[in-house]
């Protein structure tokens, strides 16, 4: 049995496909399965799926009819076979010892949701995505992780998978918090970079046509978790003592006025 399944959906990437596939077949961890969901695409992304395929035996081929995103990961996942799940993007790429280093860091415990650090790149350049640390508090705030992290396949089997209610955009999103509030699990971030992020233009990216929706998706999600306005005042409050009280070496300030000082 792999160790890990790396899902794929893929929807008219022809043009990225190959060097997503090659960055996964090149792990450094090589006992993977690598399923790939041909989401009804159009252009030549069968044909490439095909190709790699022959090449590779760890390769599955799924198709479906055009569904979206969400109902391919979860027709994906559904199939997988390995304990631990690492969903990936078509046109993403991650490093050589990418899985390797997820996986180190779930078997010794450090989270159940293992990220990394993230390099976003473009034609126009390249540079690290700055995320805060991915905690409750911060995650109420926004989205601190990407759609690609390693997690175990019985921990999605319990959120009951991606929700379709967010097939526009952040349905990662959405499964982190289900994760973590939901279930109590744990994220961890590999101090590492280990992810590429591709950034497109809007007419490729589903992200960038979904943004009008992020609103009103942010709004069920509240309803959706209600702990979240709990730990969101919790951090606003933090913010605002620290704006407060300042405490430097030798002196203690409120209000900017100081209240004690070493003598």
């Amino acid at each position: 049995m792999p160790i890990i399944s790396v899902i794929i959906p893929c929807y008219n990437t022809e043009k990225y496909l190959s060097e997503t596939l090659d960055s996964v077949i090149n792990q450094t961890l090589k006992d993977i399965e690598i399923i790939c969901i041909d989401d009804g695409s159009t252009d030549n992304t069968p044909k490439i799926l095909k190709k790699y395929a022959r090449q590779d035996k760890r390769i599955k081929i799924i198709t479906q009819k055009n569904s979206g995103v969400i109902a391919a990961r979860n027709n994906a996942i559904a199939t997988a076979k390995s304990e631990y799940i690492y969903p990936l993007d078509s046109d993403d790429i991650i490093a050589p010892d990418c899985l390797e280093k997820l996986y180190a860091a779930m078997i010794a415990g450090q989270g159940d949701i293992i990220t990394c650090r993230v390099v976003m790149f473009s034609e126009n350049g390249r540079g690290e995505l700055s995320l805060p640390k991915p905690t409750k508090s911060n995650m109420v705030i926004h989205n601190c992780m990407v759609n690609a992290a390693l997690f175990r396949k019985k921990d999605f089997d319990e959120t009951g998978g991606y929700d379709p209610a967010f097939n526009a955009t952040i349905e990662d999103y959405d499964l982190w918090m289900n994760f973590m509030f939901k279930h109590n699990k744990k994220a961890y971030r590999v101090p590492e970079i280990l992810f590429y992020y591709r950034v497109k233009g809007r007419k490729e990216s589903r992200n960038a046509q979904g943004a009008s929706k992020y609103r009103e998706l942010r709004k069920y999600m509240k309803k959706k978790y209600p702990e979240m306005r709990k730990y969101a005042v919790i951090k606003w409050a933090k913010k605002i003592s620290r704006m407060i009280i300042k405490i430097e070496p030798n002196c203690i300030k409120i209000f900017g006025i100081p209240v004690w000082t070493r003598k």
